[in-house]
């Protein structure tokens, strides 16, 4: 095994590696009405969905509206349909909708080069609403960690980033705001954003407009390795909050958010909510000699390079090129004898490649 790793490392590479659906549904061919017959995610109902809801814990929940009826396929056309989610009333409970299985089998059983886990979605935001209810899209891990997603709040109708990070040596799951005071959507209106994991260096990415760039966050905070092995849709009502500037107060009504569309993909690279000719090219990219002893070149025939980071299998950073050129020549004679990971940026997206130093 070790000799082949080492023979693979070694080539040119000038390949590409075509993305993969892993899973996907546009919920036309569902019929109008309950997604499923029992609400305790024991048996799947349509599009071999599993659902789950639950008003709480008696002693701490206000919460009683739990039923199949959370979770709805409505019409949205003559041949359209929609996934209608419904939060808790009051304060207390979940709501949990995945595909029976998860897609861990799927994920396990992908190209070799596509490390990158990607998540496109469709929602819209519903009428105003005084309702506290989060709604949101994640990629769970095997362990069971919301690797990455997002959150949606009905009242503020602020969109938040979803992620497991490591915050100083804790892991932990976070909410990540996108602009200061919130990233406040409009009411009644479709969104179609992104988010992706690298599973190699961790890096974590959500896009919420096809227009603007990606957004991500300092490596330190990367988890590598997570095993993506679920999408789950995901509803909660917030308690009463009295630290928050303003406080806020418990939640005290149901509210509904409909999704469109969904698709999760297995990848070389990040290409949130990109078509096929914006992708970044990986077939014009080289990575040469591999192994090196003192000079790696990284070329490309089409494209102009922005950033190119050298990072151990650990995640840490070791350097960093800021470039705009599609020619570039890293000194690594100073890197310890192992092997590295290169992660070669454009405006489109990020390719990761591994390197042998000797």
């Amino acid at each position: 095994m070790k000799k082949t790793l080492l023979l693979i490392s070694a080539m040119v590479l000038t390949f590409t590696v075509s993305a993969q659906i892993l899973e996907t549904e546009n919920f036309n061919a569902l019929m109008v009405g309950n997604v499923g017959t029992v609400f305790d995610a024991t048996t799947a109902g349509q599009g071999n969905f599993l659902t789950f809801s639950d008003n709480g814990a008696p002693a701490t929940s206000t919460s009683n509206n739990a039923g199949n009826s959370n979770f709805q396929i409505a019409s949205t056309g003559a041949t359209t349909n929609s996934f209608d989610l419904t939060s808790p009333n009051a304060v207390g409970g979940v709501r949990f909708m995945w595909k029976d299985g998860g897609m861990g089998t799927q994920w396990a059983g992908r190209t070799v080069g596509n490390d990158v886990i990607e998540l496109e979605y469709t929602f819209n935001t519903g009428a105003a609403t005084t309702s506290r209810g989060n709604f949101g899209v994640r990629i769970y891990s095997a362990a069971g960690n919301a690797t990455v997603g997002y959150g949606y709040n009905a009242d503020t109708r602020v969109l938040n980033g979803i992620a497991y990070l490591n915050n100083g040596g804790t892991p932990g799951t976070f909410n990540i705001n996108f602009a200061a005071g919130g990233l406040v959507l409009n009411q009644n209106t479709s969104y179609t954003i992104g988010c992706s994991y690298n599973t190699v260096t961790g890096e974590v990415l959500w896009k919420t407009d096809a227009s603007t760039a990606s957004a991500g966050l300092p490596n330190t905070l990367w988890i590598t390795s997570q095993v993506p092995d679920e999408l789950d849709f995901v509803s909660f009502a917030s308690q009463a909050d009295p630290n928050a500037m303003p406080a806020t107060v418990a939640n005290a009504s149901a509210s509904t958010v409909s999704f469109d569309t969904y698709q999760v993909k297995a990848t070389a690279t990040s290409n949130l909510l990109s078509t096929e000719e914006d992708q970044f090219n990986e077939i014009s990219l080289k990575v040469y000699p591999n192994p090196t002893t003192d000079i790696l070149n990284i070329t490309s025939d089409t494209q102009q390079f922005t950033t190119v980071d050298i990072v151990d299998l650990n995640g840490r950073l070791i350097k960093s090129l800021e470039v705009d050129t599609n020619n570039v020549t890293a000194n690594v004679q100073e890197l310890k004898p192992g092997l590295y990971i290169l992660n070669i940026s454009n405006k489109e997206g990020t390719v990761s490649r591994k390197f042998i130093k000797e």
